[in-house]
């Protein structure tokens, strides 16, 4: 404690886990893609909790490209990690890069598409649903 002011100094990293998995999850849903690396990179223990499925399926895309055809290694690593927790904009994102992949589309693709659209993500549900209208079943 500072004599001069009465002010406590007080580290992130001394919040319960429980907390900083919520603080990290607002800020990789609100702050963007960048903001999130960015709390990452601070410290090993930060990143190793940034890590976590329910932190990675909130981070949202909106200030990325929607598309990432040709993604690097550290991004292709960090949006499988997403998609493997269940990150509706990643599930869109790579949905929609699989499913219409020329010449080799993967009919995968709609799968995620339709994942995402079922948790709530809207373009999702405007994609999937124009391409199951376009499809000629009238199961659909």
């Amino acid at each position: 404690m500072s004599e001069s002011n009465n002010i406590k100094e007080v580290s992130l990293e001394s919040l319960p886990e429980p907390i900083l998995h919520d603080v990290l999850a607002t800020i990789g849903s609100q702050g963007g893609i960048a903001d999130f690396y960015n709390v990452k990179l601070c410290s090993k223990n930060l990143g190793k909790l940034a890590d976590d499925n329910y932190v990675l399926k909130k981070v949202s895309l909106k200030n990325s490209p929607k598309i990432l055809f040709e993604p690097n290694a550290v991004a292709y690593k960090f949006l499988k990690q997403c998609e493997a927790s269940g990150n509706i904009d990643v599930l869109f994102s790579e949905g929609l890069r699989d499913f219409f992949n020329y010449p080799d589309g993967n009919i995968g693709g709609l799968q995620k598409l339709k994942i995402a659209a079922e948790e709530g993500h809207n373009l999702a549900k405007y994609v999937y649903g124009l391409i199951l209208l376009s499809s000629g079943n009238d199961e659909y």
